[in-house]
């Protein structure tokens, strides 16, 4: 699992130390993957195949079917 750094604002800290059970990274990797199905959702279908489900790599998005790549 890769290690990032991550600056929050001082009343989102006073309020996190009060509420020490919620695990950061776990909300932080729950947010980013709810913003990337939101991202692959608006993004559509695919032109060529018809398919709905995309795939991201990490650069670009692909058809999961046909692996047609959305520039």
């Amino acid at each position: 699992m890769k290690k990032v750094t991550i600056t929050i604002d001082d009343d989102v800290w006073k309020w996190w130390k009060k509420n020490p059970w919620i695990n950061l990274s776990q909300l932080a990797e729950r947010e980013l993957r709810r913003i990337r199905e939101l991202e692959e959702r608006e993004l559509g279908v695919c032109p060529k195949c018809g398919n709905a489900k995309l795939l991201f790599d990490g650069k670009r998005y692909r058809c999961a079917t046909c692996g047609y790549e959305y520039k």
